[in-house]
């Protein structure tokens, strides 16, 4: 366990530069990354069913303190301030961010959870995308003809961030893998695709698969396969 005393520090926000408060906190890494029941889609642009005191450790060693959650939309790390949601900026000098037990590291402008460490970690990017509901014009047709307009006009006031939103917006959530080898991320989201990056131990892997009975749309189902995955000799 690690305890840091935080101090007063600025940070770059997309909606102007804020100063945080920070508090004293005591925050555990865990050597390897699990996964964690916080993930809810109770609002479904955010990954985490409420907003939770986190974390922000900065290249710079400067670390801070302030309630966060996860915009999957704009796949951005949200905090509060005066009643108003404003996105994390200045992504390139943060180091990791800890938030609910689980570990993100910025990834070409997102932040990806390191969800397993260990010899082969896996790295989760969750996204989401956005629709507005179409209006019945008949024959159990609908029309999407206000989509453009009503999404533009919901990026430009931060209504993406507001917990609230139009009751014809749907969002729909989705998780991508990705394993870090050689310091590179490579993609997969099937046993087939995993069983491609794993070539030299493809009928190892594969057993596992079955004895587990992973289902690959099951967020903790391939944790615990990339757990299983780390203990092979």
């Amino acid at each position: 366990m690690k305890n840091f005393l935080t101090r007063m520090c600025n940070i770059s926000a997309n909606m102007g530069r804020m100063t945080l408060i920070f508090v004293i906190l005591s925050v555990v890494v865990p050597d390897v990354v699990k996964a964690q029941n916080a993930i809810s889609d109770r609002i479904p642009q955010y990954l985490f069913s409420e907003f939770a005191d986190g974390m922000v450790v900065k290249k710079n060693g400067e670390k801070v303190v302030t309630p966060l959650n996860y915009n999957v939309v704009t796949e951005e790390m949200i905090f509060t301030r005066d009643d108003k949601y404003l996105a994390l900026g200045g992504v390139s000098g943060i180091d990791t961010i800890y938030l609910n037990g689980m570990v993100f590291l910025p990834v070409n402008g997102a932040f990806y959870e390191l969800a397993v460490g260990g010899e082969n970690r896996l790295m989760v990017q969750f996204s989401g995308s956005v629709r507005v509901e179409g209006e019945d014009v008949g024959y159990g047709v609908t029309s999407q003809t206000s989509r453009i307009s009503s999404l533009s006009s919901i990026t430009n006031t931060g209504g993406l961030y507001n917990l609230d939103l139009p009751e014809n917006l749907l969002i729909s959530r989705n998780i991508t893998y990705y394993v870090e080898k050689g310091g590179s991320l490579e993609r997969f989201v099937n046993e087939r695709a995993l069983l491609k990056i794993f070539r030299n131990r493809k009928s190892e892997i594969k057993k596992l698969v079955n004895e587990l009975e992973v289902d690959f749309g099951n967020y903790n189902n391939v944790v615990s396969l990339f757990g299983e995955i780390n203990k092979l000799k």
